[in-house]
């Protein structure tokens, strides 16, 4: 009786595992509909926002699990950080209109004449072209403070939008590997439910033959020792072969499990870095004005002519230089930090509106970067969490995970 008990539990623990294992398995829910040509409903079908949790089931993935984490909690810090660098420029240049603004009395009027001259001689300048470029006077004053790093940007844009197509070929590949692994679980599962069945059905029949041999023995009264003999050894190579088999699947369910986390920590740091670049490429494209890196391209050379034409006349640009020189050193004196790209910006001095638009351009790109932060953190408290459930799950493992944690300065930083 002990050991059908036993039997019985064993049978009952894995009828809920394997229930557990199935309710699990992303494959199995209808709604999830994967359009293998098309990578950009793949982009769309995943949660870039989340990161997927993973499933340790070895003690010895634990330190690969954790360097995992470390890697994708450092790259949240390097984001960050740069992000922060951007928000603290734009928050100096917002601080410079509010310094422009408390300017009053003498110096306000000399800064109005002054910005007056300069927006008088870039409209002298610009009526004396035989302009035929598409180029916008506002597009030339969004470009014109960061016409040093233009070409840099237009490289690094073109850049980010191939990387970008990189980032979603690996997203889909990622999303058809995932979906493999888990058919496989599928097909690892039926083996073992019909192994089940078969088991099932040959204890049937050898109860059944030992029930027919027992009557034909007390019937006829006929000596039934071989074939008893030979059910028993059926039954004996049958639940050998039923055993093999069934740690055969057990052993390809764990070495399965082990590949699905491997491809959700892949997912999960190419998730942060499709994220990542497209906040970036939005960042930009609202920075300068742009669709994207061609019609950046196309603007940039259009700006480049346009500044060609305005070296024919020098004589109205040393005036505009001198005027130039005059804001930036009355802006400097008031304590302007970036007073150099003012003189680009005469005109947002004098009109309001100008100066309004500029304010609206600025703190949409600060909201931008509050948001990418944000995420950043927000992933990285994940991440970090997920470390010290690791952690805390292998306590007899603690020193050696900790290590890891310190190599990557993960947790304090």
């Amino acid at each position: 009786m002990a050991f059908w008990n036993r039997k019985k539990k064993t049978k009952n623990a894995d009828n809920t595992i394997n229930k557990n294992i199935i309710e699990n398995i992303p494959g199995n829910n209808k709604q999830e509909n994967i359009t293998e040509n098309n990578t950009e409903n793949v982009v769309e079908e995943i949660a870039l926002a989340q990161q997927e949790k993973f499933s340790s089931v070895d003690r010895k993935d634990q330190k690969r699990l954790v360097r995992e984490c470390c890697e994708s909690a450092m790259e949240n810090d390097r984001q960050i950080s740069e992000a922060k660098k951007e928000y603290e420029k734009i928050t100096s240049h917002l601080s410079d209109i509010q310094k422009i603004d408390r300017i009053s009395g003498t110096e306000r009027k000399e800064l109005i004449d002054i910005c007056k001259n300069i927006v008088n001689l870039v409209n002298e300048r610009n009526r004396y072209k035989n302009r035929t470029l598409t180029i916008t006077e506002a597009q030339m004053r969004r470009f014109e403070p960061y016409e040093e790093e233009l070409v840099d940007e237009i490289k690094k844009m073109y850049s980010a939008e191939s990387y970008q197509k990189a980032i979603e070929s690996d997203i889909s590949n990622l999303k058809k590997e995932k979906q493999l692994l888990y058919n496989e679980q599928r097909e690892i599962l039926g083996k073992q439910n019909s192994l089940k069945s078969m088991a099932k059905v040959l204890s049937a029949l050898i109860i059944s033959l030992f029930v027919l041999f027992i009557v034909i023995y007390y019937a006829l009264e006929t000596d039934m020792t071989l074939p008893y003999l030979g059910t028993v050894l059926l039954a004996a190579v049958s639940a050998t072969v039923i055993f093999l088999e069934a740690n055969k699947n057990k052993r390809d369910m764990l070495l399965n499990d082990r590949k699905v986390n491997k491809a959700i920590g892949l997912m999960n740091r190419v998730k942060i870095k499709y994220v990542n670049n497209v906040n970036m490429l939005s960042y930009n494209c609202e920075k300068f004005s742009v669709k994207n890196a061609k019609d950046f391209e196309e603007k940039w050379n259009e700006y480049c002519k346009m500044k060609e034409y305005e070296r024919r006349f020098r004589e109205n640009t040393e005036k505009l230089n001198f005027n130039n020189e005059c804001l930036i050193s009355l802006l400097r004196e008031n304590g302007i930090a970036d007073s150099d790209i003012w003189a680009s910006q005469a005109l947002a001095i004098i009109d309001e509106r100008e100066m309004v638009e500029i304010r609206h351009v600025f703190n949409q790109g600060r909201q931008k970067l509050r948001e990418r932060i944000e995420y950043n953190e927000n992933i990285k408290a994940g991440t970090v969490k997920q470390i010290d459930e690791l952690i805390t799950k292998y306590p007899d493992m603690q020193n050696e995970l900790l290590d890891i944690v310190k190599e990557y300065s993960v947790v304090n930083s």
